[in-house]
């Protein structure tokens, strides 16, 4: 079965080829408002993966077995395999870098566009 997150990366990496092909487009104020959920949301998630590596599972949890047990089990939800917290929080980090890549591209393109239009417009004007 396929990976999920790699199939949400996917169709996000394909919105940002169609929108190079400009075969979609996203309003820029929309594109503004999706950008700054973006960038809320990847603070978050930078807070979770911060918040996950400062736990410590590396301390002694007893010498009874299944404390032993229970700390191993821990240590795997949190790093060390495919499925962890570390990995996908970073699944997770990658999707919205993508997001956001589609979204600037809508008011930074709007910016460029703007700053060449005014340079245009001075161009055109009486010398002083």
């Amino acid at each position: 079965m396929a990976d999920p997150q790699q199939n949400i990366l996917t169709h996000w990496q394909d919105l940002n080829a169609q929108a190079d092909a400009g075969i979609i487009t996203i309003p820029t104020d929309v594109a503004a408002k999706c950008d700054a959920a973006c960038v809320a949301y990847l603070a978050h998630l930078g807070r979770m993966q911060r918040n996950a590596l400062a736990i410590d599972i590396t301390t002694p949890w007893g010498s009874l077995k299944s404390a032993q047990d229970l700390q191993a089990r821990f240590g795997r939800l949190v790093t060390g395999t495919d499925r962890s917290l570390d990995v996908i929080l970073q699944q997770h980090i990658e999707v919205i870098e993508s997001m956001r890549m589609l979204f600037r591209r809508y008011f930074d393109e709007t910016a460029g566009t703007d700053d060449l239009t005014s340079s245009n417009i001075t161009a055109l004007g009486p010398q002083n």
